[in-house]
């Protein structure tokens, strides 16, 4: 008998050990970290050359079944009809986007599809930044682009509980062969001398104060406001390898599903707001393997 309670006991803490090495609070159980995230703006730089090759796949999803139902659903190629070329449709369907609904930075859906995301919206229901992101992402997909969920994280990601992360999105313009840097929550997109400027471009120039313009078609937020706001996210940029959703057995494993953009000279992130380590992801400190030219 003793020696069954002692397996038991050697089980639970093995179990227990295990799940705070996964989850910090126990998945928001054990309270502790800070409240709020440091505001602080920091200068940060990147390798340029490519260190490795991850293998991203952008593949044209315009006939996929879904997409064109929600093409044809909301009318979308009439939104952007009278749109002189991509960056014009980009941000006519942002704006479209962004006015659907009020954000609620605690309500999420019951499906990740934007079709299910709209018809909800149409009831009134209010969703995070996640959810602007993703109908943002499979409108402008469903119309030919090709676009990413871009995830954001401040430098103390690790330790706090609560706002430390955002989702926003970056489209590939072919015309320019760059990435660009939208925010369908506050209808954003930042430009320099009238070239869309992508996420690691718009932190430079924030934190280094150099002048670019922003543009939020909605009057959603000021320049200035949203550079206070936006400017400590701008630390950690992750984005997914088109690999599926990360499941609870892909984090119980490892498996690798995204990669994450780190600063040089800082450490990687471990955890997201405690609640999960982030073991999902490969890092790189190369731009170069960040945005990759699709051809």
């Amino acid at each position: 008998m003793k020696r069954i309670k002692y397996y038991i006991l050697t089980l639970f803490l093995l179990f227990l050990s295990f799940s705070l090495w996964i989850s910090p609070s126990l998945f928001g159980l054990i309270p502790g970290g800070k409240d709020t995230p440091d505001k602080t703006i920091k200068k940060i730089e990147f390798d340029l050359v490519p260190t490795n090759n991850f293998q991203v796949n952008y593949e044209s999803r315009e006939h996929e079944e879904k997409l064109v139902k929600l093409r044809k659903t909301y009318h979308l190629d009439s939104l952007v009809k009278t749109a002189k070329n991509d960056f014009e449709k980009i941000l006519v369907i942002q704006s479209w986007v962004q006015s659907r609904w009020k954000h609620d930075s605690d309500s999420s859906p019951e499906k990740n599809d934007a079709l299910f995301i709209l018809q909800e919206a149409e009831k009134g229901k209010r969703f995070r930044c996640v959810e602007y992101s993703l109908v943002t992402r499979e409108c402008l997909q469903s119309l030919g682009f090709k676009v990413r969920s871009l995830g954001l994280m401040t430098k103390d990601i690790n330790e706090v509980n609560y706002g430390a992360g955002h989702v926003a999105n970056e489209v590939y313009l072919n015309d320019l062969n760059k990435w660009a840097f939208i925010d369908p929550q506050y209808d954003v997109i930042a430009t320099k001398n009238s070239v869309p400027l992508n996420a690691v471009e718009l932190q430079f120039n924030i934190a280094n104060d150099i002048p670019f313009e922003l543009s939020s078609p909605n009057n959603v937020i000021t320049k200035e406001d949203y550079i206070e706001w936006i400017g400590p996210y701008l630390f950690y940029f992750q984005i997914s390898l088109n690999k599926g959703g990360v499941s609870i057995w892909d984090r119980i494993i490892g498996t690798k599903k995204q990669l994450t953009l780190v600063p040089k000279g800082s450490e990687e992130p471990k955890y997201f707001q405690r609640l999960f380590r982030i073991n999902n992801s490969y890092f790189t400190n190369s731009i170069g393997d960040f945005y990759p030219i699709i051809k």
